[in-house]
């Protein structure tokens, strides 16, 4: 009894990782990014559609829901093993609203999921058969795992340097923590995603013209740590981030090329997604007819909420798995 009151103890809470997360943001900023970056690319790649792949992470999510509530939970090996999920009843309308999808959209993609039988109707219900599971799929996905669990680990550092916790969490905990309860971690993980996505998604009407920005906003990022390290100068805050990223700087931008390999979206789509995001203003266009995002950094201007609201999503998800994997030391 005594080892467990010891842990409570040692709980984090959401608003001292926010802080934390606010005030070192430029050092966590390229891992986030990349991980954004590589679930978009991962979910793209098995259907060539992210919408359908949404709707189908929001099923599964809700069947997490349910395992929570009943105190069911698998992890990562039985989850995988898996050769239907049962999901809980829905309907269009509830799914269209929550991913803020036209009630036709909903329709025919869930439509379209039926017709290649990754959704089916049976006697008993409705199941997800999950038929793109494969070697390719799952070591993706594991690869993924791996990504978050890293970047849990080198931020805990910075809660021990900012004395929120006591000792780093090493990586290997961590992916001990969300293998062995994978359904749990994966709801969290879902609760944080789906809104997130939801709300880029109406920012830029479609998810993969988000894929394509947030592509570019990597590249950027990239080239702001070089071009801070070369001129030894030191950002930390999310918004003094925003600041330096809001700059024309001397940097090097991205081909439309290199976007399409790195994403899979084919490259006839990337040049219209690209021209689409330049007229909105999204992306600008430097001397090497090279892509940059272009951000603002006005409290008005819808990216600065976005990427406040995104930092308290993640800063509850980062909450939640510190705290499991402090209950299994």
């Amino acid at each position: 009894m005594k080892a467990n009151l010891s842990k409570i103890k040692e709980a984090t809470e959401t608003k001292d990782i926010n802080w934390c997360l606010k005030k070192n943001y430029n050092s966590l900023s390229i891992d986030w990014h990349l991980i954004l970056e590589k679930w978009l690319c991962n979910s793209y790649s098995v259907f060539k559609d992210h919408e359908k792949y949404l709707i189908l992470i929001l099923l599964v999510k809700r069947t997490f829901d349910y395992y929570t509530t009943n105190f069911v939970q698998l992890n990562w090996n039985q989850f995988f093993a898996l050769k239907k999920i049962e999901i809980v009843k829905f309907s269009i309308i509830d799914i269209s609203k929550e991913l803020h999808l036209s009630k036709e959209t909903t329709r025919r993609k869930i439509e379209e999921l039926e017709k290649i039988n990754i959704i089916k109707k049976t006697k008993n219900g409705i199941i997800v058969q999950p038929e793109f599971y494969n070697n390719t799929f799952i070591k993706k996905h594991e690869d993924f795992r791996k990504s978050i669990c890293i970047f849990i680990s080198k931020f805990s550092m910075i809660l021990t340097e900012e004395k929120i916790i006591k000792e780093k969490i090493k990586s290997e905990m961590i992916e001990k923590v969300t293998y062995q309860n994978f359904s749990y971690v994966w709801k969290v993980f879902f609760e944080m995603l789906i809104p997130m996505m939801v709300d880029f998604r109406y920012s830029f009407k479609d998810l993969e013209t988000w894929h394509i920005w947030e592509t570019c906003l990597v590249n950027r990022n990239y080239e702001i740590q070089k071009y801070l390290k070369i001129n030894n100068l030191k950002v930390n805050t999310n918004k003094e981030f925003l600041k330096i990223n809001s700059k024309t700087l001397n940097t090097v931008g991205i081909n439309a090329m290199s976007i399409s390999n790195i994403t899979g979206i084919p490259r006839g789509t990337v040049f219209r997604k690209l021209q689409i995001l330049v007229k909105k203003n999204f992306l600008y266009i430097d001397e090497k007819k090279l892509y940059n995002p272009n951000i603002e950094i006005d409290r008005k201007n819808n990216f600065y909420k976005l990427d406040s609201d995104n930092v308290v999503r993640l800063s509850v998800f980062i909450n939640k798995l510190l705290n499991l994997a402090n209950v299994f030391k």
